[in-house]
């Protein structure tokens, strides 16, 4: 009986270390992840306020709107 609970805790014990090693590669890819990510500047849309990203709006002479809907108003 004595080798069998030995047994279960030594598997408790692997399976515990792993999942420790999976949660800290997870981490760390995560933060790479955040690290390579490149801030967009934010612009303001002239007609309905929204604000989005600058790839995604359309300039106009006063400033910019949104590409989708305003652009076509």
């Amino acid at each position: 009986m004595a080798k069998i609970i030995a047994w279960l805790i030594l598997i408790f014990v692997v399976l515990f270390a792993l999942r420790m090693i999976s949660l800290r590669n997870a981490r760390r890819q995560r933060r790479a992840a955040a690290a390579r990510s490149v801030a967009e500047a934010m612009v303001r849309c002239r007609r309905c306020g929204v604000f989005l990203p600058r790839s995604e709006a359309r300039s106009v002479d006063d400033g910019f709107v949104c590409a989708g809907g305003c652009a076509k108003s």
